[in-house]
């Protein structure tokens, strides 16, 4: 069944509670502690059992809304990925570092968001020159959690441009009430303020090997990452007709009707429900089959044909015009780059 809110919301958003726990640690800078709250102090109590627990995303909105009072600093979530990440931050960025290409990487990523943030989406879409990376919000998350998001994105693109190529060329964010101190902060990208968080990759570097793919260790950082993921709670409808679609590829259906079965809803009130939340069936499978795609070619067990049909494609042909839509080359063009660059 969906979790519903009082409200009989599809999307009651509940978030992972090492954001607490990292607030705390980067407010301790400021000789402050969160502990003034008195809910806030039990829930940093409870963080040492060591497992994984989820608040509601009112009560992560508090927590950002009292590390701002008390530090006196409306800059505190874009300053943030410099004191402290947290370790499912690291886990994800070590997957993704791990991958063989830059464009592999931010499929893992995309997919394994959720580890890192519930409330956001990572959304990428090509753009002239460039690769935007969108962060979509989910419910309504704290403008301070999405600018520490970003922060932590921009470091992790920052250390993946060891020979300093300008892989990431700008950074979007609202308007703030110091941008001249958050431009210091982000000394190394461009900062431009606008109405959404954002970051702007070069697209042509985003198509290069990575020297710190490691195809050894990567197969198990993504087991990992699957066991994380399967413990996150399945709040938002996208989330679960993404994970019931995963399930059904390479059964030959992937319709709305067999997705929305389980979930104990029509497939006309499905759609209805997603485009409320502002995407739809189609779009949400294409996603689904784009990251399923990237990562069976990377594997290299599978023949292209194979990988078409295990999609749910009707033919190959069908299977490689998606897939120029999705990297603007061929399967076949791509698994060649990835030997090339596993080679080097």
């Amino acid at each position: 069944m969906l979790e519903r809110s009082s409200s009989d919301s599809f999307a009651h958003v509940r978030e992972s509670a090492f954001w607490v726990t990292t607030i705390e640690q980067a407010l301790r800078q400021y000789e402050l502690t969160l502990a003034s709250s008195s809910h806030l102090a039990s829930l940093l109590h409870s963080q040492s059992s060591g497992e994984p627990s989820f608040i509601d995303q009112r009560l992560c909105s508090h927590a950002w809304d009292e590390a701002v009072r008390i530090s006196d600093d409306p800059l505190f979530g874009l300053r943030i990925h410099r004191v402290f990440a947290p370790t499912a931050f690291g886990a994800l960025a070590l997957a993704a570092a791990s991958s063989p290409r830059m464009d592999t990487a931010i499929a893992l990523l995309e997919r394994f968001f959720s580890i890192f943030s519930t409330q956001l989406k990572l959304v990428t879409r090509a753009e002239g020159s460039q690769l935007i990376l969108h962060l979509q919000p989910v419910g309504q998350p704290h403008p301070q959690h999405i600018d520490a998001v970003l922060g932590y994105l921009s470091r992790f693109f920052n250390r993946l441009d060891i020979s300093s190529q300008g892989l990431l060329q700008a950074l979007h964010i609202p308007h703030c009430s110091d941008e001249v101190m958050a431009r210091r902060l982000f000394q190394r990208n461009q900062l431009m303020f606008g109405e959404q968080h954002a970051l702007a990759l070069d697209l042509k570097q985003v198509k290069q090997p990575l020297p710190s793919a490691c195809p050894f260790i990567l197969p198990k950082l993504v087991d990992t990452l699957e066991t994380m993921q399967a413990a996150l709670p399945s709040y938002a409808l996208t989330e679960q007709v993404k994970r019931r679609i995963h399930l059904l590829l390479g059964s030959g259906d992937i319709s709305a009707e067999r997705v929305a079965e389980p979930l104990n809803i029509s497939s006309r009130h499905l759609r209805r429900k997603l485009s409320q939340e502002g995407t739809s069936y189609e779009q949400l499978a294409d996603e689904v089959r784009r990251e399923a795609a990237i990562r069976l070619i990377g594997d290299g067990q599978m023949s292209l044909t194979s990988i078409a049909y295990e999609l749910g494609f009707l033919d190959p042909s069908s299977f490689t015009r998606a897939f120029r839509r999705w990297t603007n080359m061929s399967p076949t063009a791509y698994r060649r780059e990835l030997s090339r660059s596993k080679g080097e």
